[in-house]
């Protein structure tokens, strides 16, 4: 008779994980549920009716639904499951590649936890920059340029360790660039490292890895799908001031034909300052200066020159849920320019 430890050791890697989750469920647990609500009307003179290089908040003169977000969260003592359900278009311009029932998933993974370390499994929020798409976690209203130009999401197997109070570091194995479906690829790397000190924070993110798209690739497809970045953002905060910076950059293994002898290596960047003044009723006042480059057009359409926006805005809050605000933007680029009016009404709650 084949004992237990016996039966574990021939189960597979993914099956073990499952097993460990069914076990712990049967210990008493606690439940949540939290959510995000992002509504706005870009107002703008220009006769376009969307900002094909923007993802969040991207629809010109009509009143839109960015993100409708519910959070389920169930936490045991060594296991959290957490899923969230989205809707908006926020969903519908960045998940519009993902299998259809993946469409309306904004995060969902099992959890297990040991002393000062976790190991996850499922599809997360990018580690890449200091902003997610949750308007209500970001000092401005509208995404920078650096967070739109990053993976919005991951998946695959998230590693986090706390090494110490100040110290922690996050490792992940994941399928690609920005994919929910798995392709059978050799896994890429990722990893954040984060220091967190009273009044200030650094963080430092990486990605090595496949970019390739799904299905049977060609020669020359086969030669282009390595990509390495790596990104930095910093945050200060005294009194009644705060301020956020962000800076990364990327390289993309290119080859225009299998006879090429040598590879090229296109790069592209950018760099944002984010400063905040809060008030002591409520009122904080914002703004944001960033430029992009990508000559090669890596990961933009906008052409080989640099690419800028600034914001100035305001936003007020009433009580722990409900923000109201304004944010003016100033594209500058490609031989155009975009004014825009944000007006904005987000919950958290």
């Amino acid at each position: 008779m084949i004992n237990i430890a016996q039966q574990i050791k021939q189960l597979q890697p993914f099956n073990i994980f499952v097993v460990t989750c069914f076990i712990a469920l049967k210990l008493q647990g606690q439940f949540s549920i939290h959510g995000t609500y992002d509504t706005y009307l870009a107002s703008s003179l220009s006769q376009k009716d969307n900002l094909a290089f923007m993802v969040s908040h991207a629809a010109l003169n009509q009143l839109d639904l960015n993100l409708f977000e519910l959070e389920f969260r169930q936490e045991f003592k060594h296991l959290n499951l957490h899923f969230a359900p989205a809707m908006g278009s926020y969903m519908r311009r960045n998940y519009a590649q993902e299998t259809f029932w993946r469409r309306n998933v904004y995060e969902a993974y099992a959890e297990l936890i040991f002393q000062d370390a976790k190991l996850a499994f499922g599809s997360f929020s990018s580690p890449y920059t200091q902003e997610t798409p949750r308007g209500v976690d970001k000092l401005l209203y509208s995404r920078s340029l650096s967070a739109e130009y990053v993976p919005y999401y991951v998946a695959g197997l998230r590693y986090s360790q706390q090494f110490s109070e100040k110290f922690s570091a996050q490792l992940f194995l994941t399928n690609g660039w920005q994919r929910l479906h798995f392709t059978q690829v050799r896994p890429s790397i990722g990893a954040l490292l984060q220091w967190k000190f009273d009044t200030w924070s650094l963080n430092w993110s990486h990605f090595y890895g496949d970019i390739a798209p799904r299905g049977k690739l060609t020669a020359t497809a086969a030669l282009n799908r390595w990509r390495y970045f790596q990104e930095f953002n910093a945050g200060f905060k005294q009194g009644n001031y705060e301020w956020q910076a962000c800076a990364y950059i990327g390289l993309q293994r290119s080859v225009a034909d299998t006879n090429a002898i040598k590879p090229d290596n296109n790069i592209w960047g950018q760099a944002n300052l984010q400063l905040r003044k809060s008030f002591s009723n409520d009122w904080s006042l914002n703004a944001r200066m960033e430029v992009f480059w990508d000559p090669q057009q890596v990961v933009s359409a906008w052409g080989p020159k640099l690419f800028t926006s600034i914001s100035l805005g305001y936003i007020k809050q009433f009580g722990p849920v409900l923000q109201l605000g304004q944010e003016m933007r100033y594209f500058v680029g490609n031989e155009q320019q975009i004014p825009l009016l944000y007006t904005f009404l987000r919950l958290k709650f």
